[in-house]
């Protein structure tokens, strides 16, 4: 390894984190693993992030972590892509940990999950757990995928995609991109990015295991997950708000991922995987439009919907996916239809044996009484 290359490089997209940023830079400088280095990517904030960072970048030069570089967006892009676009740009290590500007990592963290990637020669090391708080870390509750999916130990998963694929869609993998350690010539190799969008963590998991070779699971918990009101997911927008932002995640990530996919060989080979995978997506964002359309009169939901697809210059996959998707809806509700009638058949069918009973029961009861 080339000394003048870091082992991991810490890339962390800020926007208005002066409240928070100093106690995430401390628990990476706490780090026992030193190999490293800290990458800060601003996204145009209006609050004293920088002045903040910068203090901390003048306390430690000459002390041995003169390694933390700030670098600062002229425009806020709305979003944390394209800060960590550019994070993964300007790096130099050879694995990547990506962690929000509200969030800490234990202090053994790098060192627990380093070691565990250059033992599998892993292109990504994905933790399983997190811790998840709102006030003090002492007070945080262990989140994570759905019980049953944990490992208890590092464990290399199947490199069968269509395996991979399933998995996704029953939903065992953990979005959060900051519960992995990916290494950087992987991510540049095929080319990887953030989608812009509220659920680009989501996109890139999904990115990461239809294309990674060695994708490893661990237990280890190293996370400290910050619910903060008014972040991008939670913050209050009106209905149409909502449906742009999720519209917008829809229509960016699925046509990145259909994209992705056409020009891999195992989905060329297999359509029939990557229309669950692209499901998975649709899936994730539709959950949250179902809602949202309740909220919206049908006039203005047609016209959002013209808006939102007008500047799309592509329709065509995205079309026939959706498309597709509503035949298999419909499908399913004719079955669920023939399935009630059925029901209500068998339900008309025991009352008319209950109404038989009663009068065989009358019958009884008068001979009786004679």
């Amino acid at each position: 390894m080339n000394k003048n290359i870091p082992a991991v490089s810490v890339i962390i997209p800020m926007y208005n984190a002066e409240k928070y940023i100093g106690e995430c830079l401390e628990s990476i400088l706490a780090q026992t693993f030193q190999d490293l280095e800290v990458r800060l990517v601003e996204d145009a904030s209006t609050d004293n992030s920088c002045a903040v960072v910068e203090s901390y970048i003048e306390n430690r030069k000459g002390g041995g972590m003169d390694r933390i570089k700030l670098v600062r967006r002229k425009i806020n892009s709305g979003n944390a892509a394209a800060p960590t676009n550019l994070g993964i740009t300007i790096s130099r290590g050879e694995y990547l940990f990506i962690l929000d500007n509200d969030d800490l990592i234990t202090s053994t963290a790098l060192e627990e999950l380093y070691p565990i990637a250059k033992k599998f020669d892993a292109d990504v090391v994905h933790c399983e757990k997190f811790y998840q708080f709102k006030n003090t870390k002492d007070d945080g509750e262990v989140l994570g995928i759905s019980a049953g999916q944990f490992v208890t130990e590092p464990t290399l998963i199947s490199d069968d995609f269509a395996e991979r694929v399933i998995s996704l869609y029953k939903v065992q993998f953990v979005w959060n991109l900051w519960t992995k350690l990916i290494r950087r010539d992987f991510i540049l190799e095929n080319d990887l990015k953030m989608v812009s969008g509220i659920s680009a963590d989501a996109m890139f998991t999904c990115l990461l295991v239809c294309s990674a070779k060695r994708y490893v699971r661990v237990p280890n918990i190293i996370n400290f997950y910050r619910a903060v009101e008014n972040s991008l997911s939670s913050k209050k927008r009106t209905a149409p708000e909502k449906f742009h932002v999720w519209m917008h995640s829809l229509i960016k990530g699925f046509q990145l991922f259909d994209k992705f996919l056409s020009e891999r060989e195992f989905f060329k080979n297999r359509p029939d995987m990557k229309y669950l995978a692209l499901e998975v997506w649709v899936r994730e964002c539709c959950n949250y439009l179902f809602d949202i359309f309740a909220q919206i009169p049908v006039w203005q939901l047609d016209e959002l919907i013209r808006h939102e697809l007008e500047d799309v210059q592509d329709k065509t996959a995205l079309m026939a996916f959706i498309f597709g998707r509503m035949n298999i809806f419909n499908l399913q509700l004719n079955q669920q239809v023939l399935m009630l009638q059925q029901m209500n058949a068998q339900i008309q069918k025991q009352n008319e044996t209950i109404q038989q009973q009663q009068a065989l029961i009358q019958q009884l009861q008068s001979q009786i009484q004679k």
